[in-house]
């Protein structure tokens, strides 16, 4: 996986919303998250874990920017993709009678709030790091042995 380009184009993105040109930096983070859903990894769980940071990131540098816009719709719309990738990334529990199981988005509570821990956003994460959860899910359970 070669995240060159994508990397490329979030720092002329952040460049140019430093210089005050916003047209160059909506235009470079746009380029950034078509990259990012071009991107695959080798199905090690490393380059998916990074994967899924870069795709997520791609959208908060969006919702970011539209939200010193002060433009709450596209900030919303950029918020919602990102959950949108983490829902598509993120593995759909086989343990669907488990009472911590969540049915709208496919996980366990646990694991959504371990994921969340590790947001990208930190603000997102210190604000769920105070969080423990009881985990009866065994699918977690389950990697936490290995």
């Amino acid at each position: 996986m070669n995240v060159s380009r994508w990397e490329k184009h979030t720092l002329l993105a952040a460049e140019a919303d430093k210089a005050n040109k916003p047209m160059m930096s909506i235009i470079h983070y746009q380029l950034a998250l078509a990259e990012s859903k071009q991107l695959r990894p080798d199905g090690s769980r490393d380059e998916l874990e990074a994967l899924l940071t870069i795709q997520v990131t791609a959208c908060h540098n969006l919702a970011n920017f539209w939200r010193k816009q002060g433009d709450t719709e596209y900030e919303l719309k950029y918020l919602q993709l990102a959950s949108e990738q983490i829902m598509a990334l993120i593995p759909q529990c086989p343990h669907r009678d488990c009472e911590a199981f969540i049915s709208s988005i496919g996980c366990c509570k646990s694991a959504l709030i371990d994921f969340l821990k590790r947001h990208p956003d930190p603000r997102i994460a210190k604000q769920v790091a105070h969080i423990t959860t009881t985990n009866q899910c065994e699918l977690i359970a389950r990697f936490r042995l290995q």
